[in-house]
């Protein structure tokens, strides 16, 4: 826990010279129209830029930390959790294989109780968490983990990393409370014919997310605060396709930290 605190308190501070430096391009950021903040890994050019995964497999090393990737409801069919697994470990190595990620298959590799994960990620040293159709109770889990750092941490921090959910079957506003973000796909009251192929886009947009994410939380000094460049980073992470706020429907008021990726 020692190791843990000593890098919270660098990642901090690093976290606040990258805040201040975000609007002037570096190796890492740089505004690329308006207030769209735009992230480059570590060692490759501008235009080496791409999502394509069998470009040129970039080296990363886990002494800073693992990145966790729960596969949960509507990603862990076997289909797509093999082909994810695949390109993860082709990019970042797995962590039984010295690489940073540690994926999590929701429900067997959590004996079907959501609240193993605790001890999953308790147990590493971790980077980054990525929840992909978070269980119901995974809030819960997320917050017995933001309790520990509070209680055991003498700088009072909450969970010193980033927290990114996509498409959660939890209770959305303890996703809310104990995530970076909360990313959904825009839903149709009355389903049409049009999308009765919505799963395979679900799965192949959500592929490509899922990279995005592990590239910006393996970049990512610190959780990203919930303020005004947090659309901006969503955004970054989804790409092509437009992202706006939740909005409630009855009270009208936008979420801080909760998207829709629209249609």
């Amino acid at each position: 826990m020692l190791t843990k605190i000593v890098r919270v308190l660098v990642a901090s501070l690093s976290f606040l010279l990258l805040l201040e430096g975000c609007e002037q391009q570096t190796n890492k950021w740089t505004v690329v129209s308006g207030d769209t903040l735009q992230l480059f890994p570590k060692e490759t050019s501008q235009e080496q830029q791409t999502d394509d995964i069998s470009e040129t497999i970039a080296k990363y090393s886990p002494e800073s930390g693992l990145i966790c990737v729960l596969f949960g409801y509507g990603f862990n069919s076997q289909e797509f959790y093999d082909d994810a697994i695949e390109k993860l470990s082709k990019r970042y190595g797995l962590a039984d294989n010295g690489g940073i990620i540690l994926p999590v298959s929701f429900p067997d590799a959590v004996k079907g109780r959501i609240s193993n994960l605790y001890d999953i990620i308790n147990e590493r040293d971790i980077k980054g968490i990525i929840l992909l159709g978070a269980p119901d109770g995974t809030h819960k889990t997320l917050g017995r983990l933001k309790d520990d750092w509070k209680e055991e941490e003498a700088t009072g921090h909450e969970v010193p990393y980033p927290v990114f959910s996509f498409m959660p079957q939890d209770d959305i506003l303890g996703q809310e409370s104990n995530c970076d973000f909360v990313l959904e796909y825009e839903q149709n009251t009355v389903l049409t014919e049009e999308d009765e192929n919505i799963n395979i886009i679900i799965d192949e947009t959500a592929e490509e997310i899922v990279m995005r994410a592990v590239r910006y939380i393996e970049e990512l000094p610190a959780p990203l605060p919930h303020d005004t460049n947090l659309h901006s980073h969503v955004q970054a992470i989804v790409g092509e396709k437009k992202v706006r706020r939740y909005t409630d429907g009855e009270t009208g008021l936008q979420s801080i930290n909760h998207f829709i990726i629209e249609k």
